[in-house]
């Protein structure tokens, strides 16, 4: 297949592959614009697919892409251009990126752009704003049809039927926190028992709601067994800890039951980013409990966009008007819509198995890379997108994280995860989902190079 003649980059499409053709086209316009090969302006889309034999709306759907990347421009009358670039063609004066400038973030956990449903994504929109905006704010809870749709898509997709709870949409993940706490415990200040290590900002989180203590946590999961006297929350990974525990039913129930007997409150995530149907469901602890003394925090980052400040908190139901407390602000209208929207029409639970498949061969490759070194644990390589690698104590996990960052590439060190009086681990955590096929590749390289550099003795090949 010849090149764009303005590209001077290869572009090889396979249409034998899994992935549509504009996430591939996308992925190496995308690697070739972070290496330094494309600056200036960027070829019409029609000129793009003329020559590559592909259908305009292919081009166009991967330059949407990239657009909603950051990482071209479009102008009005002058074209498409690479971000940061000015409007002249690359020339003697200019400075164009060098691929040792690159870095690859692996701290963050984001879901990835390959396989998003751009035209239902739009439609969704397009339909939620044929309607004149309200003169009145939205219901202090959010509007009906993005409850019921919330409410809807967990009895789908978790079993859950919420009897004894209600659905209340919110401006983002911290409100809901504070809207589950508060509503529980008013102005003051939870006694707050986390799964130790946890999300950092999950813990920071909770620490402006109240005292955050570990709960500590083993192969299963978070220990009911040990949480700490005199609480009134705790909070759990049940699904996908840090470690990649996925807690067992027995355990659950143990949390329902300790909710119930000390009238304290279970927290969990509506999802924490499965992404693995194979496995076998298992309940949540608000179906096991009691419907006072469990509650649930949500969003749709993992599933559609990081950028959606839309949230959603389940919560034990309430007088009318009670969820009105705590609340400062609602999703604008059209946001509640065109969200409703998505998840009525099919296309957040469609967006979530085709994340699935993409996710678990993404997890295969990780599993087949860093499986080849026997000192070190892979942790949470069964579900979701991010993983933890253990490390023998002779190896330090600062070095490592150091050592990666020489090479462009950062990951969290699994101490930022663990609360300063718990166990800290000797690790890494990283994220992978948001990464296209080369860029993982180039990660892991530049992972397996370190770990060779720090002396780790790989399997011998059979």
């Amino acid at each position: 297949m010849r090149n764009p003649q303005r590209l001077n980059v290869p572009i090889q499409l396979d249409r034998d592959l899994p992935e549509p053709l504009h996430d591939q086209l996308a992925a190496q316009l995308r690697r070739a614009i972070a290496r330094g090969q494309l600056a200036g302006r960027m070829p019409s889309t029609r000129t793009l697919a003329g020559v590559l034999g592909i259908s305009r709306g292919v081009a166009l759907a991967a330059y949407e892409v990239l657009l909603a990347e950051g990482r071209i421009t479009g102008r009005h009358g002058s074209g498409t251009y690479v971000s940061g670039t000015g409007s002249a063609p690359v020339g003697a004066g200019s400075l164009p990126v060098r691929a040792s400038d690159v870095v690859v973030d692996l701290r963050s956990d984001r879901p990835s752009t390959q396989a998003f449903p751009l035209a239902a994504w739009r439609a969704a929109w397009r339909r939620a704003s044929h309607q004149a905006p309200p003169v009145e704010e939205p219901p202090p809870a959010g509007l009906p049809a993005l409850r019921a749709a919330v409410a809807a898509y967990l009895r789908e997709s978790r079993g859950l039927v919420l009897d004894g709870h209600e659905v209340v949409v919110t401006a983002g993940y911290a409100d809901a926190l504070a809207l589950i706490l508060r509503a529980r415990h008013g102005a003051g200040r939870a006694l707050i028992a986390l799964e130790d290590p946890a999300p950092p900002a999950l813990r920071h989180a909770l620490a402006r709601l109240g005292t955050v203590l570990p709960l500590p946590t083993d192969a299963s999961g978070a220990r009911p067994d040990l949480v700490p006297a005199g609480c009134d929350v705790v909070a759990v990974l049940p699904e996908r800890g840090v470690l990649g525990a996925r807690m067992p039913t027995e355990r659950r129930r143990a949390l329902a039951a300790w909710a119930r007997e000390s009238g304290g409150l279970v927290l969990e995530p509506a999802f924490d980013g499965l992404f693995n149907p194979s496995l076998t469901p298992r309940p949540s602890v608000l179906a096991l409990g009691d419907a006072d003394s469990t509650a649930m925090v949500g969003s749709f980052c993992d599933l559609l966009t990081p950028t959606l400040r839309l949230s959603f908190a389940v919560v034990p139901r309430r007088p009318a008007g009670a969820v009105e407390e705590g609340l400062h602000g609602q999703p604008s209208v059209t946001c509640q819509l065109a969200v409703a929207d998505l998840l009525a029409s099919g296309c957040v639970a469609r967006r979530a198995e085709r994340l699935s498949v993409l996710y678990g061969a993404k997890r295969a490759f990780v599993r087949q890379v860093l499986g080849a070194y026997p000192d070190t644990r892979l942790l949470g390589g069964d579900t979701g997108a991010a993983a933890a690698l253990l490390l023998p104590a002779a190896v330090r996990a600062e070095s490592v994280v150091g050592a990666l960052l020489a090479r462009r590439v950062r990951v969290a060190d699994l101490a930022a995860f663990c609360h300063e009086s718990g166990v800290r681990e000797n690790g890494i955590a990283f994220s992978y989902g948001h990464l296209d096929a080369g860029l993982l590749s180039g990660a892991l390289h530049a992972l397996t190079g370190t770990l060779d550099d720090h002396r780790l003795p790989r399997r011998s090949a059979a």
